[in-house]
């Protein structure tokens, strides 16, 4: 949510319309390009939470568990995530039929960072990144292949949510965006960004031409 102020003194409210994992991974996508390695790391390790988090509730809307229960649910497991990773893992298994695999060096390197406070290097926080950001999108892939009608109605209550912390009165509209790339020499738009360090060179093509990002 953006709070905004035109010219002539108008208030109003930008709704971004984006999963908070989407968000957090941009974040790091900034995070990586202004050299802050460690924070690519913990704040992708928290996209990929939410990740799950918006697994589960997708994959329980589309089994008639009503909101009110997913919620109360949820506060048993808001604090910990290894319970969230618990419920994600056994829900993708009744989903998908199989077990859901993570790449021990995720975990590894998470822990190392988070707990032990390693200093990871540029390289290190970029493939951790890049790991990651290919969990998120395959995950993504699964849910709107199995569950499109549930995924677009989980997106709406988060809008919903958000909508009703607007104060009565106030102006506000809805934004998306889609991160893209870009092939110079044509200015033609070649598709969507499919790796994060193509989000990080969006970034960074946005900030040399004087675009906040």
């Amino acid at each position: 949510m953006i709070h905004v102020t035109c010219d002539r003194g108008h208030n109003g409210v930008v709704l971004y319309n984006a999963r908070r994992y989407e968000v957090l991974v941009k974040s790091a996508a900034r995070a990586a390009l202004d050299g802050y390695t460690n924070e690519v790391v913990a704040v992708m390790s928290t996209a990929l939470e939410r990740m799950y988090e918006f697994y589960i509730r997708v994959s329980s809307r589309a089994k008639g568990i009503p909101e009110e229960t997913v919620e109360v649910a949820w506060k048993n497991v808001a604090a910990q995530s290894e319970r969230q990773f618990g419920a994600f893992q056994f829900l993708y298994m009744l989903d998908q039929s199989r077990p859901f695999k993570l790449e021990s060096r995720i975990t590894e390197t998470r822990n190392r960072v988070v707990h032990r406070g390693k200093i990871v290097r540029e390289v290190e926080a970029l493939e951790f990144a890049e790991n990651v950001y290919g969990v998120i999108q395959h995950l993504q892939t699964e849910l709107q292949s199995k569950f499109p009608q549930f995924v677009a109605e989980e997106a709406e209550r988060e809008m919903k949510v958000q909508q009703s912390q607007i104060p009565e009165g106030v102006n506000h509209i809805k934004l998306s965006t889609a991160t893209v790339n870009v092939d110079k020499s044509k200015s033609e738009v070649t598709g969507v960004a499919t790796k994060f360090i193509e989000l990080v060179a969006a970034i960074h093509q946005a900030r040399a031409r004087g675009f906040p990002a």
